[in-house]
């Protein structure tokens, strides 16, 4: 089923903002899963390592100022921040089935936001990052919103980008030897017509 984009609703959800958020999202994923390959890492420790990474990414990309449309209600573990003045939240789940509270549940931040809404119309927002079902997917960021009743409203994925990651450590290239170029003064009974004839 297609579903309306949120800009539809709400202008301030325009694609380019909601591209910005998507990708802190997931540059912070990237650099977690770069970080965290050890043998002794595991899904718990990327899963929250990987929250912490990115909720302080958009604590920081809204405090330093430079997007106009940016800003923050609530910089406690369950951030809510604002779109163009719509409250959103972030989860690393499922977006067809999510289990996190933050997909599931409005914040206390975003019921004064959702009570506005009319049925049928999305009230409640949240980027969900996908990885999948068995979490092996390229990820990408589906923003959601809800109408009052807990149905999804409208959708928007991000633009997807395909990361090649190599695995273990990888070998160089052999090197290739190159000889030493012979370098010599130009003789004159060669001739050079631009030389000759400037004279």
């Amino acid at each position: 089923m297609n579903l309306p984009l949120p800009a539809s609703f709400n202008s301030e959800l325009s694609s380019d903002r909601l591209q910005s958020v998507a990708q802190w999202l997931l540059d912070e994923l990237y650099a977690t899963e770069d970080d965290l390959s050890r043998s002794t890492d595991s899904g718990y420790t990327r899963g929250c390592t990987t929250f912490g990474r990115q909720r302080s990414r958009i604590l920081a990309e809204a405090l330093a100022g430079n997007h106009t449309w940016l800003g923050l209600s609530s910089s406690s573990n369950d951030i809510v921040f604002t779109v163009g003045g719509v409250p959103c939240r972030f989860s690393n789940d499922d977006p067809s089935n999510p289990s996190k509270d933050a997909v599931l549940t409005a914040n206390r931040y975003q019921l004064d936001f959702l009570e506005f809404a009319t049925k049928g119309e999305p009230g409640r927002f949240c980027f969900v990052i996908d990885r999948g079902h068995d979490g092996s997917a390229e990820p990408r960021v589906e923003f959601l919103g809800f109408a009052p009743s807990g149905e999804v409203a409208c959708r928007w994925v991000s633009d997807t980008v395909r990361v090649l990651r190599l695995e273990g450590q990888q070998s160089l290239a052999p090197t290739v030897q190159v000889s030493k170029p012979q370098v010599a003064p130009k003789r004159r009974d060669e001739g050079d017509a631009a030389t000759e004839a400037v004279r």
